[in-house]
């Protein structure tokens, strides 16, 4: 007895109204099993699923447990497609087929795998299938990139904040409520110097949701700020830098084009000083620790312990090329390690300055200043080129990683003798008051409050550059903001 499973799918209306629904696939099917004398087990039916793969088609793994199960013997299909576009997914499929001596049959294509002349034309139809199934992506692909070139956003989920589409229309038109929540961004950020978290809480605490009826958050804002849409353009495979590109659009501008370039600028400007970690009146050290090795920031870590009364909290800072293992500063310091190093610091500071250099003498460091300028210029130059080779593949990430931890090291290195001769400088100069404000600071650091210290840390501190050796903490340098 041939036990047949009929499989049916259909993904689309237009493969409907070709004469693929599901209802016309099973009647065919059901009339040719009949003239063949084969008894229908059971009819396995995928609608509305794609057939690009077998996952998230439950039809088809019921079928193929059918088969391993010998409740069936033999599979009869439609058409190919309709079980699968995949050239890999059909040979893994004829293969379960073959190794639980199950037929298999396409009615339109007349293929019958009982015979080696079967099985080898259906390889061939299976490639065929694949390639429509891409070229029919490609052909998609290319439609919607001659659509934006032309002007027209994609709005492939919503259209942006600020704009309405209806259905069956291609240009998007301007919604004034949402235009005004998006005007009101812009000004606040640009013009009323709010950041993009405050403005995040102020549109939140005002209960205004974003276009999909969210909460707004850090990104989100980023996202309005950025978005060329609103400067008159639309853009395409924001994913894929290769690929991406922006065009003149045909809907009308909300932010003007000025105002849109002036927040582009003050965003790219405040990503280049942003800390590492913003500082906090508990992590006022953050942002102003280097590391001497390779000369990055350190960054701030949390740590829980489990005691008596509850879990206690620790702040640690940590180089960020060592967590990532680009550096060998191995290993934490804690905040309150930090703090004695500092006082120590601060308290013998003019004991630095008075050996390093005489009381009568003003030294001309000038000269190894800018060798030291230069060769800091070089590394980074060098630290570009084994870039461009690691994302060439003519190196391996090992050999880039090394690469990068020399250069690092070497950079940090110098980074920390220039700033020692800076200071060595600033400290003759008539006028220059590091010697007063340590002094005050010396006398007044151990009452100052967290809100204190960081306020003062921001205002003055420029580096501090500290040395890790296993357990052993050290400030290497220390060096001021221009005054």
């Amino acid at each position: 007895m041939v036990n047949t499973g009929i499989y049916i799918r259909v993904s689309t209306d237009e493969q409907a109204k070709e004469g693929y629904s599901i209802r016309a696939q099973e009647e065919k099917l059901r009339a040719y099993a009949a003239l063949k004398e084969w008894r229908i087990y059971s009819v396995y039916a995928d609608e509305g699923i794609s057939g690009k793969d077998i996952d998230g088609r439950p039809a088809v793994k019921q079928l193929i447990a059918d088969v391993e199960s010998g409740k069936i013997n033999n599979v009869l299909v439609y058409k190919i497609d309709r079980l699968t576009r995949s050239t890999k997914n059909l040979i893994e499929l004829i293969d379960i087929f073959n190794v639980n001596q199950c037929a298999f049959n396409s009615l339109v294509e007349s293929i019958d795998t009982a015979s080696a002349t079967g099985r080898m034309f259906l390889k061939i139809v299976g490639i065929f299938a694949e390639f429509e199934r891409e070229n029919l992506a490609e052909r998609v692909r290319l439609g919607m990139e001659r659509k934006v070139k032309e002007g027209y956003v994609i709005c492939s989920y919503a259209p942006s904040l600020g704009y309405s589409r209806e259905n069956g229309t291609k240009i998007q038109v301007i919604n004034e409520t949402e235009a005004a929540i998006v005007r009101r961004i812009y000004n606040m950020y640009l013009h009323d110097d709010y950041s993009m978290r405050s403005i995040c809480r102020i549109l939140n605490a005002e209960q205004i949701p974003t276009k999909n009826k969210k909460r707004w958050t850090d990104s989100t804002i980023k996202h309005v700020l950025t978005n060329v849409n609103y400067n008159g353009k639309v853009r395409y495979s924001m994913h894929d830098p290769s690929r991406y590109f922006e065009a003149d659009g045909q809907h009308e501008p909300i932010i003007e084009e000025s105002l849109f370039y002036q927040v582009q600028e003050k965003i790219n400007k405040i990503q280049k000083i942003t800390r590492t970690k913003r500082p906090s009146s508990e992590a006022y050290y953050c942002g102003v620790l280097y590391c001497h090795l390779c000369g990055a920031k350190y960054t701030t870590k949390w740590q829980s312990v489990d005691g008596a009364n509850g879990k206690t909290h620790y702040l640690y800072y940590a180089c960020r090329n060592a967590i990532h293992e680009n550096c060998n500063a191995k290993g934490i310091i804690s905040h309150r390690k930090m703090d004695n190093l500092f006082e120590d610091y601060i308290g013998r500071y003019e004991d630095f300055i008075e050996n390093d250099i005489e009381a009568d003498t003003i030294p001309d460091n000038s000269a190894e200043i800018d060798t030291i300028t230069a060769e800091i210029k070089l590394i980074e130059k060098k630290t570009e080129e084994v870039m461009a080779l690691f994302m060439t593949t003519t190196i391996d990430f090992p050999t880039y990683q090394n690469m990068l931890r020399f250069s690092n090291e070497r950079r940090g290195a110098l980074e920390a003798r220039l700033n020692h001769l800076q200071n060595a400088q600033k400290a003759k100069i008539p006028g220059f008051t590091v010697k007063e404000i340590i002094t005050n600071i010396r006398e007044s650091w151990g009452t100052l409050d967290n809100e204190r210290r960081l306020q003062f840390l921001q205002q003055f501190i420029k580096k501090i550059v500290v040395q890790k050796d296993g357990r052993d903490v050290l400030i290497h340098d220390l060096s001021f903001n221009e005054f």
